[in-house]
């Protein structure tokens, strides 16, 4: 197993999955933003804010019935 694997699998034990994907969700929102501020890269930002929302709704549906 890689060290990336391994440090995500130890911040799913500690936080819950759906807590680690509904925070790289809200990583890629943010990274969208600051590119459409910063390098005015619509384009980037757009793909950015594609996976934040595929995040999201994964996130959602992995605790479908935490609400």
């Amino acid at each position: 197993m890689s060290n990336i694997e391994t440090e995500l699998e130890a911040m799913i034990d500690r936080h819950g999955l759906t807590h680690v994907v509904n925070t790289l969700a809200v990583i890629c929102t943010e990274k969208a933003e600051h590119l459409r501020t910063n390098w005015q890269d619509s384009r980037t930002a757009k793909a950015w804010e594609a996976d934040g929302k595929t995040l999201d709704k994964a996130a959602r549906l992995i605790c479908s019935d935490c609400k």
